[in-house]
């Protein structure tokens, strides 16, 4: 009994979505209030961002503290150029409190910037 109940806990604490490249834009389109998180490093950030993206570079040792002044509450989308450190992060901000997550998966930033964002 105790172990459903921590399973429980655990799928309402950690509220992520890994969505497909289609999916993600869908989602990011249709909700007003979005966060946008890309994870890159400043020079990939450099080449190309989508418009009101925060740039916070996985890994920077102060990655969890930056990324905390976000807004726990509010819907957060996380790209990065492939899709393995976003996935990494969202991961980390899900167990740091954030509410919504939804992570690009499969695909990264050249995707994106190929659907006009």
């Amino acid at each position: 009994m105790l172990t459903g109940f921590a399973l429980l806990l655990s799928s309402v604490a950690f509220s992520q979505t890994n969505l497909p490249i289609d999916a993600f834009v869908k989602k990011l389109d249709q909700t007003p209030q979005a966060q946008i998180l890309d994870v890159r490093t400043p020079n990939e950030w450099a080449s190309g961002k989508v418009k009101n993206a925060h740039l916070i570079n996985i890994q920077d040792p102060d990655f969890l503290q930056k990324a905390g002044k976000l807004n726990k509450e509010k819907p957060l989308f996380i790209y990065c150029a492939v899709g393995g450190r976003s996935s990494k992060a969202a991961e980390m901000l899900a167990k740091a409190g954030f509410k919504q997550i939804y992570n690009l998966q499969g695909a990264g930033y050249g995707e994106l910037a190929k659907r006009g964002k």
